[in-house]
């Protein structure tokens, strides 16, 4: 399978999963229920236990149920926020 990936644009850190076949046809405002679109980040083979984003095993189950797998990652920034002690 070949997951494709999306960000929602009003929450950065809630990502959408699907494939080549449900991607196009996405309900945005059940994907994104903070509101905004969706941004799409790119698409990726299958890497099996070595993924760390999300679990393999529940999006495929998910995709196969509702079309898409949504979770939210814990940072997408590597430095969430400035330390204090910079500008």
């Amino acid at each position: 399978m070949k997951f494709v990936v999306f960000r929602c644009s009003d929450d950065r850190s809630m990502f959408i999963v699907s494939d080549e076949e449900h991607g196009g046809a996405l309900d945005v405002a059940a994907c994104c229920p903070d509101g905004g679109s969706l941004e799409k980040v790119g698409a990726f083979g299958e890497m099996g236990r070595e993924r760390l984003a999300f679990n393999e095993s529940q999006a495929k189950a998910m995709i196969r149920k509702n079309g898409y797998y949504r979770f939210h990652s814990k940072t997408f920034d590597p430095v969430a926020e400035a330390p204090l002690a910079m500008p």
